[in-house]
Formats: C-alpha cells, sequence, structure tokens
C-alpha cells in the first residue's frame, strides 16, 4: 500500500491542481457558477481519460518506439528534476503554461475543461511520462487497476478544486498557495532522483559489463 501511497501523493504533486488556481480564475471570470461547474467536470473527466489512456496504452506505445525502460526512467527523471528545480525556484513556466494568460475565446464552455484546462495546464509531459513508468512497473492487471482508481481520486479531487476555486482562494490566499507549491516541487525533486537512481542500477551493469568485453 505504501508503493500507491507514493504514487498518488507524486502525481498530486506534479498535476497540482492548487497552482492553476489563478489561470483558472481568470479563465471563468464572470462566469455562471453552472458553467464553472461544467468546466470543472470536465477537466476532471478529460485528466483521467488521458492518464488512464496511457497507463494501458504507454508500454505498447514505448514498445513500438523501441524504448527501454530504463531510458524512459532516466529520461523522465531528468524532467522531474528540471521541473521540480523550476517549481521550487518559482518559475511560472514550470508546468508549460506559457500563453494561458492570453485572451481566450469561448465557444464552447465545455471544451475549455479540455484545453487549456486540463491539457497542459493540468496534464503535462512529466505527469505522462511517469504513469507510463507507473504501468510498466506494474506486476499484473490487478496492480493497473489500482492505479486506475487512484487517477480516477486524483482527477475527482482535481474538478473538487475548481469547483470549490474561489473559496479555496480566499482561505489559502497568495502565500499559502506558494507554500503548497514549493513544498510539492520539493516532493517531484525527490521522486526525480529516485527514478534516475533505478535508472542508472539497470544501466549501469550494462555499461561496466560492455567496458571489460
Amino acid at each position: 500500500m505504501s508503493i500507491y501511497f507514493q504514487i498518488f501523493i507524486t502525481l498530486l504533486s506534479l498535476l497540482n491542481p492548487i497552482l492553476a488556481l489563478s489561470q483558472y480564475l481568470n479563465m471563468t471570470n464572470g462566469m455562471s457558477k453552472e458553467a464553472k461547474r461544467s468546466i470543472a467536470i470536465v477537466c476532471g473527466i478529460s485528466v483521467f481519460g488521458i492518464l488512464g489512456g496511457f497507463l494501458f496504452l504507454g508500454s505498447y506505445i514505448m514498445e513500438g518506439l523501441s524504448i527501454h525502460e530504463y531510458s524512459l526512467r532516466l529520461g523522465g527523471g531528468v524532467i522531474l528534476l528540471i521541473l521540480g528545480i523550476k517549481i521550487i525556484l518559482g518559475d511560472n513556466a514550470a508546468h508549460d503554461r506559457s500563453g494561458i494568460d492570453k485572451p481566450f475565446e469561448v465557444k464552447n464552455v465545455k471544451a475549455m475543461g479540455v484545453s487549456p484546462l486540463a491539457l497542459p495546464m493540468i496534464v503535462g509531459p512529466a505527469s505522462i511520462v511517469l504513469v507510463i513508468v507507473y504501468s510498466q512497473d506494474a506486476p499484473n492487471l490487478i496492480s493497473k487497476f489500482i492505479i486506475l482508481l487512484i487517477l480516477a481520486l486524483l482527477a475527482a479531487i482535481i474538478a473538487v478544486t475548481f469547483i470549490l476555486a474561489d473559496y479555496i482562494a480566499k482561505a489559502v490566499g497568495e502565500v499559502g498557495i506558494v507554500v503548497i507549491t514549493k513544498i510539492m516541487g520539493l516532493v517531484v525533486t525527490a521522486i526525480a532522483f529516485e527514478m534516475i537512481i533505478a535508472g542508472l542500477q539497470t544501466v549501469m551493469p550494462m555499461i561496466l559489463k560492455g567496458s571489460s568485453t
């Protein structure tokens, strides 16, 4: 259970809906409560669908591209490390959310829950890579379904966070959001080192064996 709890905390820190609160409030400014709720729910469903799809199909994609597991760990670890450092240092582009604050013409309110809210504001390359890694680590189908339940819980948390965005922003404040974000950045950085070390443990014996022959 400790492994699944780690998966939950890591993905929660990476998806980090608290970091997207201000952008969400700017996007939905002036909208009705019903419209805001619809956007939040669609966002949660989209996050679950995107990550759930990569959970079951990501391994086949990597196999088709002939990408080894240790390469995914090392590459994903480096991405997470850079992302975690950017979050800790206060880089607003840490989640690749550039251009989100630009004027957005709303033709379909619910579509905003898919893009730009779910992708790329919440789900980014790092979270996708991490889900693929977890998929490869899952020993059987039951383990994957447990991870799928974790994704469903995370999606629900994201949707509820946006539904209660106005209250959370008032209760936590700008300072609280910064503190929570920095803590999540530390978690992401720690997990990044774990992935890099795991990848090196796999690849180093291969390198040493090759150099000795």
